[in-house]
């Protein structure tokens, strides 16, 4: 059972779903794409925190009714811009992972005006959480040695199936490449949000596999490393990144 942690499911929230009927449509797709279950990941700032279990659960009854076989998971992406406005509480109903353990999906910018994506994670590390950076492939505004970065600090990388399939264009399909050939510690998402913009985790595994990656490396990136990070976590680090300023 494949997991997906970067999926826009919730309907009437962001860019996602317009309404249910799109959102059970979405979700029938990540079914025959191969995926059991699904972290919904609307974009922080768009949502009352408050409201995202009640949702996610009235979502998954509506799922049941109509014979779709998904499980669900509350879960949000946040961006760096936001993160310092938003209360432990908040960050804490939408973590993954064990207690000791939680991670945050925290994307990298696609634009230069939404904050820093060093000084976000920065900020989680020290409220106690991992992170897991969504699509730094397609940011313009972070470098791979920035990316580097990160995983020395403990992250974990989440790149686009789209990324891999071409759909942002050859430069992005080049970065997710270059991420799933450097050793580097990551995961492959959809970042699905419309039957338009669809589940392709079987369509990224086949382009991975054609660009020469190994078949280990696939497997762990869509079939293993995603349910490990809900059971495992990530750590937060924050003691090591106090330490490196003494």
């Amino acid at each position: 059972m494949r997991t997906e942690l970067h999926f826009h499911l919730l309907p009437a929230v962001d860019d996602g779903p317009e309404d249910d009927a799109e959102a059970v449509e979405l979700a029938r797709l990540a079914v025959a794409d191969g995926t059991g279950r699904v972290i919904v990941t609307p974009h922080a700032h768009c949502v009352d925190f408050a409201e995202l279990r009640p949702r996610t659960a009235e979502l998954g009854a509506r799922l049941a009714q109509a014979g779709v076989q998904l499980e669900l998971g509350v879960g949000a992406e946040l961006s760096p811009d936001h993160v310092p406005g938003l209360s432990q509480a908040a960050l804490k109903s939408v973590a993954q992972g064990p207690s000791g353990r939680r991670w945050l999906l925290l994307e990298a910018p696609l634009f230069a005006n939404v904050g820093s994506l060093a000084g976000a994670a920065a900020e989680l590390r020290e409220r106690g959480f991992g992170i897991l950076v969504g699509h730094p492939e397609r940011s313009p505004t972070t470098s791979m040695l920035e990316i580097r970065e990160q995983v020395q600090w403990g992250a974990v990388l989440q790149v686009n199936a789209s990324s891999l399939t071409r759909s942002h264009g050859d430069e992005v399909r080049r970065t997710g490449l270059r991420i799933a050939r450097s050793g580097l510690p990551f995961v492959v998402a959809s970042d699905a949000h419309s039957p338009d913009r669809p589940p392709l985790l079987t369509k990224a595994a086949a382009e991975l596999a054609a660009s020469g990656i190994a078949d280990a490396v696939i497997r762990e990136a869509i079939d293993d490393a995603p349910e490990r990070l809900l059971v495992e976590g990530l750590p937060a680090v924050a003691a090591a990144r106090r330490a490196a300023r003494r």
